[in-house]
C-alpha cells in the first residue's frame, strides 16, 4: 500500500472539524502497582513534555507501570483508535536518572493485553504485545536518549470481516534513532481476520514507563518524553473535503 503523510496543521486548516486531532494525553498511573509504597510524580505538559519520576519503591513485587494515552478531548479520556485511523507518531525518550531499577520506556498500547515499542533494560529495541506486529532490532547501545516512531497505514478491511481475498492488510512501521540516523523496520502487516485494528474494543495508544525490579531503598527512575509529534491522517471523508476545498480554491482563481 502506498503511504501518504499529511501534516496535522494543513489538514485541520483544510478540513475544519472533519476529524479530531490528538490534543492531550490521559495519564493512567499504577496500571501495574506491585510497589504501592513508591512516590510517583507525573508532570504533564503535553505536547512539549511528559515526565514520570518515581522513587522510594519499598517492598513489593515485579513492576509499576504508568501510561499517557493519546486523547482528542484535552486529556479527559483516552481516544479509541479504530481501523481507519492512520497516524504517524514520534517522540524522544530521555532517561534523566535510572538508579537501582530497570526501566523500559517507549510507546505503550492497550488492546487484548499490553503492547510496547521501545528499548528494554538490556538494550534490545523491540515491539511486541497487544496487536503490535513483532519486531526486534537487536541489542543496541543504551544511551541517555532514544527517538522512536510508529507509522500506521490502514488496509482494506475496515468494517469487513474476514478480509477479502487479496485485500491489503494494515501495516505498522517502527523506527528508532540513537543519534546517528533513523533505522526503520519494513511495513509489517497486521494479523487478525480483518487485517487491522479491531473496532470491537478500544485500542489505546500512547507512551510511558514500566519500572521493573526496583531495590527497596535507593531506587530512582526519572523519564522524560519530549519532541512529541502526532500527525493523524484524516479518514476518506475528510480527505474528500480537503480535495473539495482545493477545487473550490482553483475555481475561484479562474
Amino acid at each position: 500500500m502506498k503511504r501518504f503523510l499529511i501534516t496535522a496543521s494543513f489538514v485541520l486548516a483544510a478540513a475544519g472539524s472533519a476529524f479530531a486531532s490528538y490534543n492531550g494525553v490521559e495519564i493512567r498511573e499504577r496500571i501495574f502497582n506491585d510497589r504501592p509504597d513508591s512516590t510517583l510524580l507525573v508532570t504533564n505538559n503535553y505536547p512539549a513534555a511528559v515526565q514520570f519520576t518515581e522513587t522510594g519503591f519499598g517492598p513489593g513485587g515485579f513492576a509499576n507501570r504508568h501510561s499517557a494515552y493519546l486523547s482528542t478531548n484535552g486529556g479527559a479520556s483516552a481516544e479509541d483508535i479504530d481501523y481507519a485511523d492512520a497516524f504517524d507518531i514520534s517522540m524522544r525518550v530521555n532517561h534523566l536518572a535510572q538508579t537501582n531499577v530497570n526501566v523500559e520506556a517507549g510507546f505503550q498500547a492497550d488492546l487484548f493485553g499490553f503492547g510496547f515499542f521501545g528499548q528494554l533494560p538490556n538494550g534490545e529495541i523491540a515491539a511486541f504485545g497487544s496487536i503490535f506486529p513483532f519486531v526486534s532490532f537487536g541489542i543496541q547501545p543504551f544511551g541517555a536518549t532514544i527517538d522512536l516512531r510508529i507509522i500506521h497505514d490502514p488496509g482494506d478491511g475496515d468494517g469487513i470481516n474476514p478480509l477479502p481475498l487479496g485485500g491489503a492488510r494494515s501495516t505498522f512501521q517502527y523506527g528508532y534513532n540513537l543519534g546517528s540516523g533513523w533505522v526503520y523496520s519494513a511495513q509489517l502487516p497486521m494479523g487478525g481476520s480483518e487485517g487491522g485494528i479491531p473496532d470491537v474494543a478500544p485500542f489505546l495508544l500512547g507512551f510511558g514507563v514500566q519500572n521493573n525490579g526496583a531495590a527497596e531503598t535507593g531506587a530512582l527512575a526519572d523519564t522524560l518524553f519530549t519532541d512529541i509529534v502526532v500527525a493523524k491522517v484524516p479518514a476518506p471523508g475528510a480527505m474528500a473535503l480537503v480535495g473539495l476545498a482545493g477545487l473550490v480554491g482553483l475555481r475561484r482563481r479562474r
